[in-house]
């Protein structure tokens, strides 16, 4: 005898719709009930959030991962009401018609985004629902929370950061913040620098919090990976040692060396210490590699520690020493450093002169117009400005380099930008010994700045 099977009505079905004919849901949760949709329009269209999304959409298109969910009119056949994604459709009412828009502002910003994003299609992908109250089954799955794992879980900083790992999602989001610092704590796991254990014990965030102030005492040279010039044994042992000091103590009143809540000086301190315990890297001449996306005991280029130079500085072969680092992303400056590393002071007195000015004037600039206090004028001017900023920041220079920096705008000071410029206009050219002085005067003023930085 043949089973009867139980035939399953059809709750939902995907469609395409004309865009014209889709209405706001008069009852959403997001607002008082409004029948009035150029009521509701506004409503939506005057929220900062709106232009965000339409930023996206225009962008992107469509979320293919969340589309609307719509049920038909009950006054109008063949036309829908929305019931899921009533602010996407303002955002792509608007995008379609910036005319349409609650103020003159809002006008403006979406009249741009219309003229140089994607077009809202005049067909629309979505869910109709045969039944209301099975949308609402679908819309409190996806708008009250996690519901012990029935609803969309959040995502942590550790997670956003592993997703970013695989590239960028566009303009319209920031790149995470917490790249680096996921990198490195999951380059220590995978190394046995911590334990998993221990690094459920990290912060990822406090890590970040930390990474402009440490960056050049673990020998790090950018703002996106593991990349280092120093080798494997001493990289490793700083970065441990780091984390280590972030991991949580566990004991009811004890903080971490480094913790979540620690001032700016506190973070300066605490690099500083690295550095005086003798755990920052000591070699760093060699060629730069990531020691996450390489084996550790096999370096790529066949890396050698060099043995380090027992030479007094001031007789030091080359212009800028080994362990000057460039820890923002500037190809430019990271270019002018490594050629200064490889040139002889005493051969190329004209070259390392021009050198040393030309990363001066780049570094300051840099930091005037990221900090916007004015990067445009006289050298002299714009080191002011910085210097004016610096002292007011909640990490000031030390008296040492607040002056080192000052005297770069005094015509007068040897290592100034003026003097520095001499011997690229017909001047008198500094020697060797004069090169090898003025590098190591304003490198820590340099170090300082390029730390204030992203």
């Amino acid at each position: 005898m043949a089973t009867k099977k139980r035939v399953h009505q059809v709750e939902h079905e995907d469609v395409l719709v004309q865009f014209n004919k889709l209405h706001f849901d008069p009852v959403n949760p997001r607002g008082e009930p409004e029948n009035d949709e150029e009521k509701i329009r506004a409503l939506f269209g005057a929220e900062s959030e709106t232009a965000i999304l339409a930023t996206h959409l225009a962008e992107h298109g469509q979320n293919p991962l969340d589309r609307l969910g719509i049920i038909e009119h009950s006054k109008l056949p063949g036309h829908y009401v929305i019931r899921e994604g009533n602010r996407r459709l303002c955002a792509m009412q608007l995008l379609r018609d910036p005319e349409r828009s609650p103020t003159l502002a809002v006008r403006k910003t979406f009249q741009r985004l219309a003229s140089t994003g994607r077009p809202i299609p005049d067909q629309i992908q979505a869910v109709l629902f045969h039944e209301q109250p099975k949308a609402r089954v679908w819309m409190s799955v996806k708008h009250e929370g996690p519901q012990n794992g029935l609803g969309t879980l959040t995502w942590g900083p550790t997670q956003k950061a592993r997703f970013n790992r695989e590239g960028e999602t566009g303009t319209t989001r920031p790149k995470n913040p917490n790249r680096q610092a996921e990198a490195l704590l999951t380059y220590a796991v995978t190394r046995e620098l911590i334990s998993a254990e221990e690094r459920a014990l990290i912060s990822i965030t406090t890590v970040t919090r930390y990474l402009p102030n440490v960056r050049t005492a673990l020998a790090l040279l950018n703002t996106e990976d593991c990349l280092t010039n120093a080798p494997p044994e001493e990289f490793d042992a700083a970065l441990r040692q780091f984390l280590k000091d972030a991991k949580e103590p566990g004991s009811p009143g004890v903080k971490a060396e480094v913790h979540s809540r620690s001032s700016a000086a506190e973070r300066k301190t605490y690099a500083e210490s690295l550095r005086n315990q003798g755990l920052s890297p000591k070699t760093r001449d060699l060629t730069p590699y990531d020691p996450a996306r390489q084996p550790a005991t096999q370096p790529a280029t066949k890396l050698v520690t060099r043995p380090r130079s027992l030479q007094h500085p001031g007789k030091r072969k080359h212009l800028i020493f080994s362990s000057f680092v460039v820890p923002v992303r500037d190809p430019i400056l990271l270019r002018l450093v490594t050629e200064g590393k490889e040139l002889d002071p005493d051969q190329y007195r004209f070259s390392c002169n021009y050198l040393i000015r030309v990363i001066l004037e780049r570094i300051v600039y840099r930091y005037a117009k990221q900090h916007g206090v004015g990067a445009q004028g006289e050298f002299s001017d714009v080191a002011q400005r910085v210097i004016t900023h610096a002292k007011a920041s909640n990490d000031p220079p030390s008296k040492g380099i607040a002056t080192v920096l000052t005297k770069t705008a005094d015509k007068k000071s040897v290592y100034s930008y003026d003097m520095l410029s001499n011997g690229t206009h017909g001047g008198s050219i500094p020697s060797g010994a004069d090169n090898r002085s003025n590098w190591e005067t304003l490198q820590p003023a340099l170090e300082y700045l390029l730390s204030h930085m992203t």
